[in-house]
């Protein structure tokens, strides 16, 4: 899979059909326009792809700092897997936002991109000022012989799956609904860093990795988590919170992981996958009742996993 850096000005030369959207949590809603990409690609003879914003548009059209559900590098993956070729990036600025319609997908993705096919889901809004519709779309890919898929919502439990969806799930601790909704676990991927290492001086040594601040922040509490460093795998016990107990300042991300015995982690880029909330981020009056609240939530969860309620 290769990633291209593109702005309205690039000249690609190899054809391709081209999904469209935020993707954001690239959940089972958009998965669907991802196997349609793919398939349509392989009826045209051409590349399939995305074409894929390097911030939220949301970010600049509503002035907020959209909360993530997947970094860069996890879309990347994702998309990988998935059997894509190609990833178009371009930065969402002022220029693209003034975009017509007509000019976004003739000029844009016919003139420059050499788009053979466009997916798009059946809510997709485009051009200055959210001015064109999937009707549009249909319109100008008609005219330009495009071909065009529209995919209806995917829902799960009578409701629309979406990302807005997905990041209230993860506020609340239901991490079970968002794996459902994205058809893996919520993940925090970070480089793990070197903390004040209070869980090594009674007795509980954790991995902390640095929190990245554009992700959704999941409820404060102790999660079951899976942990994945280096291509090895790992079942683990995470507090995600502010560390109350010490008056800590920032998000903390710390893990204990179960059966580790290899060497320090500092550096390496970790994957920690929210499984289940066990309970939300308490203030103890002292070390000893943290260190016996710890205790037991590390047998607990450990009981979980020998129960095989959970899988790699």
């Amino acid at each position: 899979m290769e990633v291209i850096q593109v702005d309205l000005d690039s000249e690609i030369s190899r054809e391709a059909t081209i999904a469209l959207g935020n993707f954001d949590g690239l959940h089972s809603g958009h998965q669907t326009l991802i196997k349609e990409v793919v398939a349509m690609a392989k009826k045209l003879n051409c590349l399939s792809s995305v074409l894929m914003f390097k911030t939220h548009t949301k970010n600049m059209t509503d002035g907020i700092s959209q909360e993530l559900l997947t970094s860069r590098s996890q879309k990347h993956d994702i998309l990988r897997e998935m059997g894509i070729d190609v990833i178009y990036e371009i930065e969402f600025n002022e220029r693209i936002m003034r975009l017509s319609p007509e000019a976004f997908v003739v000029d844009f993705l016919v003139g420059h991109l050499k788009a053979k096919g466009v997916v798009v889901g059946y809510d997709y809004r485009f051009g200055f000022k959210a001015s064109g519709d999937v009707n549009t779309l249909d319109a100008l890919c008609k005219a330009h012989n495009l071909d065009l898929a529209v995919k209806k919502a995917v829902t799960y439990d009578g409701e629309a799956v979406s990302s807005t969806r997905i990041r209230s799930a993860v506020k609340e601790g239901d991490v079970k609904l968002a794996e459902a909704l994205l058809t893996r676990p919520f993940t925090i991927r970070g480089k793990v860093v070197p903390g004040k290492q209070l869980g090594r001086t009674i007795g509980i040594p954790t991995a902390n990795i640095l929190y990245n601040a554009n992700y959704v922040v999941p409820k404060y509490g102790v999660y079951l988590t899976s942990v994945t460093v280096e291509g090895e795998f790992y079942y683990g016990a995470t507090n995600i919170g502010t560390n109350p107990t010490f008056a800590e300042q920032g998000i903390k991300v710390e893990t204990y992981l179960y059966d580790y015995k290899g060497e320090s982690l500092y550096g390496k880029i970790m994957d920690v996958a929210l499984l289940d909330f066990i309970r939300p981020e308490i203030a103890f009056n002292s070390v000893e009742e943290l260190k016996a609240r710890m205790d037991r939530d590390l047998k607990f969860i450990e009981e979980q996993i020998h129960q095989e309620e959970f899988t790699k």
